[in-house]
């Protein structure tokens, strides 16, 4: 969802906006990945807050769905129109609040940092989780900022699929909704 995102933001308001977009998004991706790591031992202690995430999941799930679907409709009307609208917003704070809208960002941090301190591969120092904080920053960064860079070599080999963003995000968070609900309905949680 985020990738092609930038993608389109690149295409509609220019490569620096898609640049901005994607510095938001490492932002935010920084920001989860630190608390993550940080407060590890703290969530580890407290499951409740981890277990309030997963129900609000659903409900986030199924409102990002209904979101992405009246844009898909609303893009499908523009293009019959042949009216685009403008790009709105400033790049670098829609680029933060999407992907604050994550809610798997926090828990895939916290899983991937309690493997790496459990397994003995990132120390528990406040420098190594302030290294594996900037990292997943970076490496988000370099990767989104990428999407937007390639963004119209992507438009054109994927006219189709950036055309239907909207509704193939629509149904993937309807199927994250359901699988989050299954999970939550299993006896063990997994």
């Amino acid at each position: 969802m985020l990738n092609m995102t930038a993608v389109s933001t690149s295409l509609k308001a220019g490569i620096k906006a898609g640049y901005l977009f994607a510095g938001g998004l490492a932002a935010t991706f920084m920001l989860q990945a630190g608390v993550s790591i940080f407060f590890a031992k703290y969530l580890s202690q407290n499951p409740g807050i981890i277990e309030g995430m997963k129900q609000w999941a659903i409900v986030i799930f199924l409102g990002l769905a209904v979101f992405f679907l009246v844009q898909g409709f609303r893009a499908r009307a523009a293009r019959k129109a042949e009216v685009e609208k403008p790009y709105k917003g400033g790049p670098f704070i829609n680029g933060m609040i999407l992907a604050a809208m994550n809610f798997l960002t926090v828990p895939y941090f916290f899983a991937l940092g309690g493997w790496l301190i459990a397994d003995g591969y990132l120390a528990v120092t406040a420098g190594s989780k302030a290294a594996f904080t900037l990292g997943a920053g970076s490496g988000s960064l370099i990767i989104f900022g990428s999407y937007a860079r390639m963004s119209d070599w992507i438009s054109r080999n994927a006219a189709y699929f950036t055309r239907n963003i909207n509704f193939f995000l629509g149904g993937l968070f309807v199927l994250l909704a359901c699988l989050q609900g299954m999970r939550m309905m299993m006896p063990n949680g997994y």
